[in-house]
């Protein structure tokens, strides 16, 4: 017989594992030097991870505050179908900024702020797939319990 304890302790080396992983996941695209910040949202808006260089302009923190304030909006798009949506986010007269929010599995939503010039083609391909895996893991996460 496993007793509780052990059951226990399982349970939160596989949710440290998931975090990991979760943390991981969320860092590669900060690695593209067009990703100026990421963040990870749960579907009820709360934020799992974020990544942004400390050394960030204001105009990419108010964007990300922007993020923040939209997030429910958004949610609700991609609860209904939608994979992916992408808005450009006019910071001045001269530029705007893309941001990306991408369904990540059945609980949560990534988005990515990227640099006005970046090769969105490319960027688009990447956080695909990291949402992708994100959505794996973020689901067995839900499996294992909050």
């Amino acid at each position: 017989m496993i007793s509780q304890t052990r059951e226990i302790d399982d349970q939160a080396l596989r949710l440290t594992k998931a975090i990991s992983s979760i943390q991981t996941e969320a860092n590669h695209l900060f690695t593209f030097r067009d990703v100026k910040a990421t963040i990870l949202f749960r579907l009820d808006g709360r934020v799992i991870s974020s990544f942004y260089d400390t050394e960030t302009s204001n105009l990419i923190l108010s964007v990300i505050k922007w993020v923040k304030e939209i997030i429910s909006k958004t949610k609700e798009e991609l609860k209904h179908g939608a994979r992916s949506i992408k808005y450009n986010k006019q910071i001045n007269q001269n530029e705007a900024i893309p941001v990306y929010f991408y369904r990540t599995g059945n609980s949560g939503i990534l988005v990515a702020i990227l640099h006005s010039r970046a090769n969105t083609g490319l960027m688009e391909i990447e956080m695909s797939r990291t949402a992708k895996r994100l959505g794996l893991i973020i689901d067995r996460k839900q499996s294992i319990g909050d």
